[in-house]
C-alpha cells in the first residue's frame, strides 16, 4: 500500500520553535582564505574542499594565493600531519578533489595558450604529503566542450574524458582514458552517442568496479537515455524512456536532470519538467536503474499542482508578496538511506541579475521513495538565507549528511534575531523533523564573510569541522572542531 503524507503536515513541523543546540568549539585556529572567483556561482565543481580521513583526520584543499593552493593533513585537535604546496598558473583552475585509501587526487585545469585544454593528475600521499609528478590524463581543442573528470566513490578508478560535437553543439561521442588510484592508464575509452538525436547534455558516473553510466538527455530535451560500459567485456546495456512530450494537452520537456550512483551499486535518477510554453514547472519524475535485472523501476509522478504552491506560500513568513508560481528550483541531492529509501532534494535559489545583486537561497524539496519507488512522504523545508554578490553561495544554500536514517542539514541563517549555524534532523523513515537548533557559535553579522560551507565536513555524527568566523574571534575565519552533546 502507498503511503502519502501531505506536505503541509511535515512543513509545519519543520517550522516549528528553535532550540538551542548543545555544543563546544573543541579546538580552534586562525584561517586564510582566498576565494576562488573562477567558479561558476550556481554550479560549482569543488563543493567539498574538506574530506575526513576516519574519525581522527582530515584533508583539507585551500587557496593560499592567486598562483598557490595547499594540500593539508590535520588531526582532531588541529595539528598538522603535514602540508603540500600545489603551484598554479594563471590559466589554471581546479576541477576536482578527492581521495582514495592512499593518497588525495587534485584534479587541474589548463589552457595551455597554444589552442589545447588539458586535464592534470595531482596525486598526493596521505601518508607522508609527498607529491608525485602531475600525469596529463587528456586533452582536449580549447574551442570544444570544457574536458571533464568523473572518479568512484572510492576514489579507486578516475575517468578523464573530451566531447565532441556537431555543428549545433549536439553531443556525437565522448573519448579519454580511464586511470587507476594511482594515475596509471587502466583502458581507453569511447562512446558513440549517433544514434541518439539532438543530445545536449551527457552525465557520466563510474562504479568502484570501473563500470560507466552514461546519462543522456536528447530528443530536444524529452528522451532520457542511459548506457552502461563495463570495464571488462564489450555489451553495453541501454535503458531509455521518454519523459518529455505531450502530456493533459501541455508539451513538456526536461528542465534538469540528477543522478547519482548509490553504495548499493544501483543508478538513480530524477528529472523536473516544465511546461514548454509558460515554463511552469509540471512534476518530478524519479527512476531507478537496475541493470543487472536489465529493469526500470520508475516512482509516481508528483505533479507542482496549484494546492501544493499554496502550502508553500502559507507557509512562507518572509515575503510580502507570494509567488504566483513555482520558480528557481533545481534538484540539489539524491540520497540513499539504509532503508533503501530514495530522498530527492531540491532547493530554490537565485539572484535578482545586475552585477551587484545579492544571491538567495530558500525552501528545500524533499521528497522520498520507498525501496518500490513508492511515495513514502514529501516535505519542503522553509529559509530564508540573503548574500552579497561577492560571497554568492559560498557561505549560503546546505551541507547535507546522512547518518543511519537521520538525513543532517545545516544552514547559515538568522532566525528569532540569531545569526547562527542550525542544524535540522530529519527521520528519513517517516519525515518527520527536529527543529532548527543553534549550534551556539554566534556567527559575526557584519560586511564581511563569515561561514565558507564548502570546508564544511562531518567526521561523526557530533563532530562537525568547519570554517566559521564567531563573534568571539570576529578578526578573521576560524577552522572550527564543534563538538555537539
Amino acid at each position: 500500500m502507498k503511503k502519502f503524507i501531505y506536505p503541509l503536515f511535515i512543513l509545519l513541523v519543520l517550522s516549528s520553535g528553535l532550540v538551542k543546540a548543545q555544543s563546544k568549539t573543541k579546538a580552534s585556529s586562525p584561517f586564510a582564505y582566498i576565494p576562488d572567483n573562477s567558479e561558476d556561482r550556481y554550479n560549482q565543481r569543488i563543493t567539498q574542499k574538506t574530506i575526513p580521513v576516519g574519525q581522527n583526520e582530515f584533508v583539507i584543499l585551500s587557496r593560499r594565493s592567486e598562483s598557490e593552493y595547499a594540500v593539508e593533513k590535520i588531526n582532531t585537535d588541529l595539528k598538522k600531519a603535514w602540508s603540500a604546496t600545489l603551484p598554479v598558473s594563471t590559466s589554471e583552475t581546479i576541477d576536482a578533489f578527492f581521495i582514495n585509501g592512499e593518497a588525495a587526487i587534485v584534479i587541474t585545469h589548463r589552457n595551455n595558450g597554444q589552442g589545447s585544454q588539458q586535464l592534470y593528475g595531482h596525486r598526493i600521499s596521505l601518508h607522508n604529503g609527498a607529491k608525485q609528478e602531475p600525469v596529463l590524463l587528456v586533452e582536449a581543442p580549447s574551442k570544444a566542450r570544457r574536458a571533464s573528470i568523473t572518479a568512484s566513490a572510492d576514489g579507486s578508478k578516475i575517468l578523464a574524458y573530451r566531447y565532441q560535437t556537431d555543428g549545433n553543439q549536439q553531443l556525437r561521442s565522448i573519448s579519454g582514458t580511464m586511470y587507476d588510484g594511482n594515475l596509471a592508464s587502466i583502458k581507453n575509452i569511447s562512446y558513440n552517442l549517433t544514434d541518439l538525436p539532438a543530445i545536449l547534455s551527457a552525465d557520466v558516473q563510474l562504479s568502484n568496479t570501473g563500470d560507466q553510466y552514461i546519462n543522456l538527455i536528447s530528443d530536444n530535451m524529452r528522451r532520457l537515455t542511459v548506457k552502461q560500459y563495463p570495464l571488462n567485456g564489450t555489451e553495453v546495456k541501454v535503458m531509455s524512456v521518454l519523459v518529455g512530450g505531450v502530456f493533459e494537452g501541455r508539451k513538456v520537456y526536461i528542465m534538469d536532470s540528477k543522478f547519482s550512483l548509490m553504495p548499493d551499486g544501483q543508478l538513480y535518477g530524477a528529472v523536473l519538467t516544465s511546461d514548454e510554453d509558460s515554463g511552469q514547472y509540471y512534476s518530478l519524475k524519479a527512476v531507478k536503474f537496475n541493470f543487472e535485472a536489465e529493469d526500470m523501476v520508475f516512482a509516481e509522478e508528483f505533479k507542482f499542482t496549484p494546492t501544493y504552491l499554496a502550502s508553500i506560500n502559507q507557509l512562507d513568513k518572509y515575503s510580502a508578496t507570494k509567488p504566483d508560481r513555482l520558480e528557481d528550483i533545481y534538484l540539489s541531492d539524491l540520497v540513499l538511506t539504509p532503508e533503501q529509501k530514495l530522498v530527492v532534494m531540491a532547493e530554490k535559489k537565485y539572484t535578482e541579475g545586475g552585477e551587484n545583486s545579492p544571491y538567495y537561497a530558500r525552501e528545500i524539496h524533499l521528497f522520498a521513495y520507498d525501496e518500490f519507488m513508492d511515495n513514502a512522504w514529501s516535505s519542503v523545508l522553509m529559509k530564508h538565507q540573503k548574500a552579497p554578490a561577492d560571497e554568492a553561495f559560498s557561505g549560503i544554500s546546505y551541507k547535507a549528511k546522512l547518518f543511519g536514517n537521520n538525513l543532517h542539514l545545516l544552514t547559515l541563517e538568522e532566525l528569532n534575531g540569531k545569526y547562527d549555524l542550525y542544524l535540522r534532523r530529519i527521520n528519513t523513515s517517516t519525515g518527520t523533523a527536529d527543529a532548527p537548533k543553534a549550534i551556539g557559535l554566534n556567527v559575526a553579522n557584519d560586511k564581511s564573510i563569515a561561514y565558507v560551507k564548502d570546508f564544511t565536513a562531518w567526521l561523526t555524527d557530533r563532530n562537525i569541522i568547519t570554517v566559521v568566523r564567531p563573534t568571539k574571534k570576529a578578526n578573521s575565519l576560524q577552522l572550527s572542531r564543534i563538538l555537539l552533546k
